[in-house]
């Protein structure tokens, strides 16, 4: 009977390496072409991908896939932007003998439909077990916000995470900015305070379907 139950041990153990392996493709570091191709269109869907490097060196370096630039990868790694190339690359911070592209589950695009109230308890109701959560839309802010306050929100979002934040409007009343897949935590430690009036998508990275709205489309990697 012990022996029974260390073999199915041993099986579920090799099922769930099997399923956990299914999302992660390997390439050689000189398909470095190839790599950056296939994470930045899993990126563009809206995945959170991460990005595993060996290098020539030895080292293992693991980081979130930040944007892609023709053959180099660019990735956050400890809080770092570390861009990455090939076996022989000169100027990128790392040289991959490896690459692992690494992902969970499907994107959920939800219609999220016009909302007024504080932005923090906005993003509160609207957060849920998921990779990550990205909104693409308006929000008119009410009241007086300093360009700073929105210029760090842009830097973090055109800079630090593959989204983009456009400065509409700002007067002594309150601000107008559109939003492309910026991270709702990004838009909660920013505007958090603020009264705001938003409507849009939002993209979330999930394992299933767990927001009541209204689904837009499902994509797959």
């Amino acid at each position: 009977m012990d022996r029974e139950k260390v073999l199915a041990a041993v099986v579920i153990v090799a099922i769930l390496g099997l399923a956990l392996n299914y999302y992660t493709q390997h390439y050689q570091g000189g398909e470095i072409y190839e790599a950056a191709n296939h994470a930045f269109g899993l990126l563009t869907k809206g995945f959170n991908v991460t990005i595993i490097v060996e290098t020539v060196e030895g080292e293992t370096v693991t980081g979130t896939l930040l944007s892609v630039q023709g053959s180099t990868i660019n990735i956050i790694s400890d809080g770092k932007v570390l861009s990455v190339g090939g076996p022989s690359a000169t100027k990128e911070d790392l040289r991959a003998r490896l690459i692992k592209v690494d992902y969970r589950g499907k994107v959920y695009v939800y219609e999220l439909p016009p909302r007024l109230g504080e932005m923090s308890g906005i993003i509160d109701n609207i957060t849920v077990d998921a990779y990550s959560e990205r909104f693409s839309g308006i929000i008119y802010i009410e009241g007086e916000i300093s360009p700073i306050q929105l210029g760090m929100l842009k830097y973090r979002a055109d800079y630090l995470s593959y989204g983009s934040v456009t400065i509409n409007q700002v007067s002594g009343n309150g601000a107008v900015i559109s939003t492309n897949m910026v991270p709702i935590e990004f838009l909660k430690e920013f505007l958090g305070d603020y009264r705001v009036y938003l409507y849009g998508t939002l993209c979330v990275n999930s394992e299933e379907r767990n927001l009541p709205l209204k689904i837009l489309e499902v994509r797959t990697g």
